[in-house]
């Protein structure tokens, strides 16, 4: 074939190919037009006797919430971007046209449902969520960088305690008023997704003593299980608990015991007893009811080194472990009152690593079986102290919150390098086990300003995307002027820039700022999840559980809990659930 005819073959390929290119753009451009668009609304007020409708009305945003009271009348004034919608709130037909509709008979615990469709059949949906009178206000201040997540959190009242999860708006999307609860708690791998501590009694010995038991919870927060440790151990502690995935339980103790502490000096300078009253820091991993067998049982008194020890709670449960997570069959546990981080082999319980300052030498370490403190490297403050929620990322780097406070003290000599109480931060290191060292990658302080300090508590979640989302803590409550307290609750900061992208606070209807939640990161869809079974006979409300313990003892505890979905597991420790009349 000559150049000429090839050259004109070419082209007659390319005008094909073109025609072939707009063909499919028109067909899509179609079947896009023919799509049904999704209606919105293009106004939307409510008045009533309570809190102010929040956040401002835009038609992107889906969830609102405003303070209902009890009983008291809600004025809605609502319209469609589309004359031609149908629009109905709570069920009923209403008119769609900036008219006014008046709901009676609301309460702080009442969904306002708007639901709309267009001609073409497209539907979308608004909630109204009423807030109790006494619910805390929670402002939300957000950049267009804010990550999508639902936040779980535990809000205080004047005299009511509440879990909820919130949205970035500060919408509360659930909330349920509990009594003597902790944290809530999201298990994003777990069996079940959710779980919160609760206090409870329990009979040891003869003896009735107080401690902390789980209260775990499906999607749509009924109730499944109620957890504790089982013997030997004869307490259990509320800083963590986790659901592993195969539907195991791990929690913690602070288990008494009698040990020998008379090498160390009291504060009058006499040597503490040789059987002195403490509490060892210790793991137990547990299968599920009906077996509720002992898998793991990890006890500080025989891994860490007192004399690390001295500077928090000594020795009274001197280790304090308050934080532990589950990592490849490993665990990270953070022991505040040693200042150090340990992953602990899930099988045998030995240290794989242990990272914070220590008194005893490397050479000790190893010949205790251990191996040697990772050393920290590049660090300006040089440590970490009074740590909480020790993370490890997917890259292995390990993120913690480092209070600042309690740092390590040589019982010789009374002498800590770093001092207390100054500020807190998150701190990322990377772990390097093979070089035995930790190199400091980047910290972050609140307002990047390393002058407020969080005296007890703290939490920091991990995001996809890299973010930290950090819960400040609680503030220097029993020394106010040596440091600021956070001014904030929760924040969510993009590490690489320091960036603060999201900043929520929680103020209780006493107008006092509310420190201490621990904030858990769900993803936009968690509440989605949630099973639409009707509902049975346990009501959202106070019920009692009333529960056979490992020792054969009937206790019953009292909480409040939403609706229970029909056909939903027993939980296999509850041998009865009651509902009672709501209490104050």
């Amino acid at each position: 074939m000559n150049a000429p005819l090839a050259r004109f073959d070419r082209a007659l390929v390319l005008l094909a190919c073109l025609a072939l290119l707009v063909v499919a753009l028109a067909v899509a451009a179609s079947a896009k037009a023919d799509e049904p668009s999704s209606p919105a609304l293009r106004a939307l007020r409510a008045t009533g006797e309570g809190r102010e409708l929040y956040p401002p009305f835009d038609p992107d945003t889906r969830h609102y919430a405003m303070g209902c009271g009890e009983a008291n009348a809600v004025t809605l004034t609502l319209a469609a971007a589309d004359a031609n919608t149908r629009l109905t709130v709570n069920g009923v037909r209403v008119p769609n046209g900036d008219d006014s509709i008046e709901l009676a008979g609301l309460d702080g615990d009442s969904d306002i449902a708007i639901d709309l469709v267009n001609a073409t059949g497209a539907s979308a949906a608004y909630t109204v969520h009423c807030l109790p009178d006494d619910f805390p206000t929670i402002t939300a201040r957000k950049s267009a960088d804010a990550s999508d997540i639902l936040i779980a959190l535990t809000a205080n009242g004047v005299d009511k305690r509440y879990r909820a999860i919130v949205d970035t708006n500060g919408v509360p999307r659930f909330h349920a008023h509990h009594a003597n609860s902790g944290v809530l708690r999201y298990h994003g791998n777990g069996l079940y997704p959710y779980s919160s501590s609760l206090p409870r009694n329990r009979v040891v010995d003869g003896n009735r003593i107080t401690e902390l038991g789980f209260v775990v919870y499906d999607w749509d927060m009924t109730v499944v299980d109620v957890v504790s440790t089982i013997a030997p151990l004869k307490t259990a502690d509320g800083h963590d608990f986790i659901i592993m995935p195969n539907g195991n339980y791990v929690l913690m103790a602070y288990e008494p015991a009698r040990h020998d502490f008379s090498s160390f000096l009291n504060s009058e300078g006499s040597p503490y007893g040789e059987s002195e009253e403490t509490r060892d820091s210790v793991i137990q991993e547990i299968t599920p009811p009906p077996s509720q067998q002992q898998v793991f049982l990890w006890n500080s008194w025989d891994h860490l080194a007192l004399e690390d020890c001295t500077q928090h709670r000594f020795p009274d449960g001197y280790a304090h472990i308050n934080f532990f997570e589950a990592i490849d069959g490993d665990i990270i546990a953070s022991f505040r009152g040693c200042s150090q981080v340990l992953r602990i082999d899930g099988e045998s319980g030995d240290i794989v690593w242990l990272l914070g300052k220590s008194n005893r030498s490397d050479e000790d370490w190893i010949a205790s079986g251990a191996p040697a403190p990772l050393k920290i490297v590049g660090d300006p403050y040089g440590e970490f102290c009074g740590q909480h929620s020790a993370r490890l990322k997917p890259n292995g780097n390990l993120v913690l919150f480092d209070n600042g406070g309690h740092c390590l003290v040589d019982p010789a000599t009374g002498i800590s390098e770093r001092t207390s109480g100054v500020f807190s931060r998150v701190v990322e290191y990377s772990i390097e086990p093979d070089r035995g060292r930790a190199v400091f990658q980047r910290h972050h302080s609140l307002h990047g300003t390393f002058d407020r300090y969080t005296r007890a508590a703290a939490h920091v979640e991990l995001l996809d995307n890299g973010n930290w989302l950090v819960s400040w803590g609680r503030g220097n409550d029993n020394h106010p002027d040596d440091a600021l307290w956070p001014d904030v609750s929760i924040t969510e900061v993009d590490p690489s820039t320091g960036r603060d992208l999201l900043s929520i606070s929680i103020v209780n209807s006493g107008g006092d700022f509310t420190r201490g939640t621990r904030a858990y990161a769900l993803p936009p869809d968690a509440l989605e999840r949630r099973p639409t079974a009707p509902l049975t006979e346990l009501q959202p409300g106070w019920n009692l559980i009333v529960w056979r313990g490992p020792d054969g003892v009937s206790v019953e505890e009292s909480f409040a809990t939403g609706a229970r979905g029909e056909g939903a597991r027993p939980p296999a420790a509850v041998t009865a659930i009651h509902t009672r009349d709501a209490e104050s």
